[in-house]
């Protein structure tokens, strides 16, 4: 988000001028406090990082980081301002340390910038509340990992501090199996994937079967895409895919791609980086029906409710050291 200054905002404080910006575009909650805690990254000045204090001159560009701003705000919410909501949950599987759901696709995680109500997280609080089963120390109603808003599929929510540390340290050492199905177009593919785009007439659950058989080790049946994710410079609301790392907000990223005809692919992920299935893809020229984020560069056709990328398939051990394997 770029801002040139003109007449009326020269000699203002850069902090108290964002600050009534962000108002007005949609951030009534955002205090100044905030803002200046959190200003390291966020805010530069013709491209420089620049002081709170600093007083702005005519045509100087300001530039927020949006994106990072979002995360800031979302790691900030407390646990107490989740409202518990009564709402439909679809759940797979339930005991006494946590939830496995089906999240519909358009339906948000958890609370976040601009959406504090209607999300899945204000329904798990409103269905546990009304059983009495609500822990209140859980961290954001009992989020474990995220799934983004237009995707659909399988979620864990924890119901204990305990459950949620423990799902959390899996998901943090790579100790969980996570699989995609995602219908797709393609264009001027690698070679190697177009073949097996063209070659290949797979069913979905034989499959996850042989997958599930092998451990969830993926063998040259599948196509590796190993890199970095990171923002993108074009819109920051995206994330971009990199086969070498060139600076230290580049996360290592490994996927795994198995076409299953010449319209669908099953997915799995060895990390979890934001956006990690969609910019993976976006590299490979390979299009998720519907992601109209990433169906440009630019990113012009907005943020999507709903796209072709479903989680069928959770699996990890338990708190029991017992194997769990959840399918859609």
């Amino acid at each position: 988000m770029n801002i040139k200054i003109t007449d009326s905002n020269v000699g203002q404080r850069c902090d108290l001028f964002l600050l009534s910006f962000l108002h007005e575009n949609g951030y009534r909650d955002l205090t100044r406090s905030f803002l200046q805690n959190n200003w390291k990254d966020l805010v530069k000045v013709n491209g420089k990082d620049a002081k709170p204090s600093l007083k702005l001159k005519e045509n100087v560009v300001v530039e927020i980081d949006e994106g990072l701003l979002k995360e800031k705000i979302e790691d900030s919410i407390e646990v107490s301002e989740i409202l518990p909501q009564e709402g439909r949950l679809d759940i797979v599987f339930e005991n006494d340390e946590y939830i496995v759901l089906n999240k519909p696709s358009g339906l948000v995680i958890h609370p976040g910038v601009k959406q504090k109500e209607d999300t899945l997280a204000n329904y798990v609080v409103g269905y546990l509340s009304s059983k009495g089963e609500y822990d209140k120390k859980v961290y954001r109603g009992g989020v474990v990992h995220r799934l983004d808003k237009g995707v659909s599929g399988l979620v864990l929510f924890a119901k204990t501090v305990k459950a949620q540390r423990f799902f959390q340290q899996k998901f943090e050492n790579r100790e969980v199996e996570k699989i995609y199905v995602a219908d797709v177009t393609y264009k001027d593919t690698p070679v190697e994937l177009k073949e097996m785009f063209e070659k290949n007439s797979i069913d979905i659950n034989k499959a996850l079967d042989e997958l599930e058989k092998n451990n969830f080790r993926c063998d040259n049946s599948w196509y590796m895409v190993e890199g970095y994710i990171h923002r993108s410079n074009m819109n920051r609301m995206k994330m971009r895919f990199s086969r070498e790392s060139s600076g230290k907000k580049h996360k290592y990223a490994l996927t795994y791609v198995k076409p299953l005809n010449n319209e669908q692919i099953i997915v799995k992920i060895e990390t979890g980086r934001m956006h990690q299935i969609r910019a993976s893809l976006e590299y490979l020229r390979v299009h998720i029906v519907g992601d109209t984020l990433y169906e440009t560069l630019s990113g012009k056709g907005g943020i999507p409710d709903e796209i072709a990328l479903k989680s069928v398939l959770l699996s990890f051990t338990d708190e029991d050291n017992q194997r769990k394997v959840f399918r859609l």
